[in-house]
């Protein structure tokens, strides 16, 4: 879905914002706090149903306000989402009420690439997992099947573990074997995308970091030899201790690693967000492959980027066929990439909450 037309209401500081006429490349550029990254996050909040500023509604709807809107409408689809103060939404998509966010997910495939967090690197496996699941979620069209039917038997189990002290092996069983049986097949699906992605992976890095060697390494988060339900039979005892379930799909990771090391020690700071963008970028590149467009935010990226990092990433953006939204305080260094690419865009003004056009 690429987007030609952008409702905001009450979110942060934009009370109305309507922008018409959007292109392959959004620019909006204004002073620090006037309203940039809100649009973005705006963006972010109608396809995923959350922001990736804060954990609380009431942190991005505006004060003394009950809720939040935004719409967005393409040549074949319209889609809103309100999103009320108690973290209710409501989500229409082509005017019909929707039930779950994966929905709304599956129209509108989106990437933040934010250059100032290296959380997917130096954060443990959490954000690695849910980058790896993102891909699986928009290329493999059994995954999300199966990591639901995954995710209830975990947390049945797992509520059990908490509930009682002492649990046998009887009593976990028909969860044993409901998690054996779907993790098995996550873990069946996760390989067979993660070899692919390895691929496309080396084809960016090649781009952003020729002088480097990095391997990505899947960690399935249970011992694949001898199969997960003999893991869970096999350390009952300590799950129950525990009172968690200590292996499955849930706790694989993603681990990238150099000649020398893990890049989380051994890369630069610098290298680590070249690293971060070469995985989205090859994971946009697959989705594309599939005849999937992405709608790609991209904050304040020409504050971290040298030059010519910026214009090989807009380039190989627009290579990939996505709709790109960004926010910049240097506006003539992404207007000279546009042009020198020949690349479609629209430019935006933003102060204090309030979005102008700007006439080239």
């Amino acid at each position: 879905m690429h987007i030609t037309r952008l409702n905001i209401q009450r979110v942060r500081n934009l009370q109305t914002v309507a922008l018409h006429e959007l292109q392959p490349f959004n620019v909006f550029y204004g002073q620090n706090g006037s309203g940039k990254t809100s649009i973005l996050e705006a963006i972010h909040l109608l396809a995923t149903g959350r922001s990736f500023r804060t954990h609380i509604p009431r942190n991005y709807i505006q004060h003394d306000t009950a809720d939040a809107i935004v719409f967005a409408q393409s040549a074949t689809e319209k889609i809103g989402m309100q999103k009320l103060q108690s973290g209710e939404q409501l989500i229409r998509v082509n005017g019909d009420t929707v039930a779950t966010q994966g929905q709304m997910a599956r129209i509108l495939p989106l990437q933040l690439m934010d250059p100032l967090s290296t959380d997917i690197i130096d954060h443990g496996a959490r954000p690695r997992r849910q980058l790896l699941d993102w891909l699986m979620f928009h290329v493999e069209p059994e995954f999300y099947h199966a990591w639901q039917y995954y995710s209830r038997a975990l947390k049945q189990r797992n509520s059990l573990l908490k509930s009682r002290r002492h649990l046998s092996l009887d009593d976990l069983e028909p969860w044993n074997r409901m998690l054996g049986d779907y993790g098995e097949i996550l873990h069946s699906q996760r390989v067979e995308i993660v070899e692919q992605w390895k691929s496309r992976l080396q084809e960016d890095l090649l781009q952003l970091l020729p002088d480097l060697q990095i391997q990505l390494e899947y960690s399935a988060g249970f011992h694949v030899e001898q199969g997960l339900y003999a893991d869970l039979i096999q350390h009952h005892q300590k799950d129950v201790d525990r009172r968690y379930t200590e292996y499955g799909p849930h706790r694989a990771d993603l681990r990238l690693k150099t000649p020398l090391g893990d890049a989380d020690v051994v890369l630069s700071r610098g290298q680590k967000k070249l690293l971060i963008m070469a995985l989205k970028l090859s994971q946009i590149a697959m989705l594309h492959a599939c005849n999937r467009e992405t709608v790609v935010l991209l904050d304040d990226v020409t504050a971290e980027l040298d030059l010519t990092a910026q214009q090989r990433l807009i380039e190989r953006l627009s290579q990939l066929g996505s709709q790109v939204f960004m926010t910049t305080l240097d506006q003539q260094s992404v207007k000279k990439h546009l042009h020198e690419l020949a690349i479609s865009y629209r430019l935006f003004h933003v102060e204090n909450g309030q979005v102008h056009v700007v006439v080239p």
